[in-house]
């Protein structure tokens, strides 16, 4: 997508079926190194025209191959035959992600791991 291009993200009007969504976040809750995963609908004019959802993954890093390709393996065999899902990798910290955020389509969030503090043996 071309700099300064705008982008629309919001809730769907029609959402994709409930057992399709969940699918996918079973599915990229396998995938290490996926920390969000939001199904946002968004519109960009010429470029995703009609609107439409798309998965946006927050990842450690947005251009990690294994994972990305993970992801296309894991929606070949969850999206059901001639469906296809744009999907947006980005890294934490991106400007969009408040607003994919406050879409409130979350459909994964890695859990914190609790870390010990270095002072604590046992």
């Amino acid at each position: 997508i071309p700099k300064d291009t705008s982008v629309f993200l919001g809730r769907p009007a029609k959402p994709m079926p409930q057992p399709l969504s969940d699918a996918i976040g079973e599915m990229v809750r396998g995938i290490p190194g996926i920390h969000e995963a939001y199904l946002p609908q968004c519109y960009v004019k010429d470029i995703v025209d009609p609107p439409a959802q798309i998965l946006v993954l927050v990842l450690d890093n947005a251009d990690d191959r294994t994972v990305l390709d993970a992801v296309g393996q894991g929606l070949s065999g969850v999206l059901p035959q001639g469906v296809h899902l744009d999907v947006w990798p980005l890294s934490d910290g991106h400007s969009l992600l408040d607003t994919i955020r406050g879409t409130r389509m979350q459909i994964h969030c890695a859990a914190v791991s609790e870390t010990k503090p270095w002072w604590r043996f046992w």
